[in-house]
């Protein structure tokens, strides 16, 4: 079964035991809902750590890894280029060019 599936029964389930213990106390249902929430909500948190962390990384393996884009590729250069002590050439970025391009286009 898939663990996002289990995490999520298991919250409705700690919330319904919550909230039917609450019920048979002489509280109006709708408090009976709402302190039932709170007490779901913290006995989970509590309670299902390692199913959390299932779902977490199940999640993070589906997403996959992003792709490189040209923003990464420039910011990684010029960390390069800032860390030697040998000259090399600064890259330039896309914002450097249309700036020359727009001052050439003036002269």
């Amino acid at each position: 079964m898939k663990a996002w599936l289990v995490y999520t029964l298991a919250r409705l389930g700690i919330f319904a035991v919550a909230v039917a213990l609450l019920l048979l106390t002489p509280m109006p249902w709708y408090w009976a809902v709402i302190v039932g929430a709170l007490v779901g909500l913290l006995v989970s948190y509590i309670a299902l750590g390692k199913l959390r962390e299932q779902v977490t990384l199940s999640l993070a393996n589906r997403r996959g890894k992003p792709e490189r884009d040209a923003d990464t590729d420039f910011e990684d250069d010029f960390v390069d280029a800032e860390d030697t002590d040998a000259p090399v050439a600064r890259p330039v970025s896309d914002a450097d060019r249309h700036a020359a391009r727009r001052d050439a286009d003036e002269d």
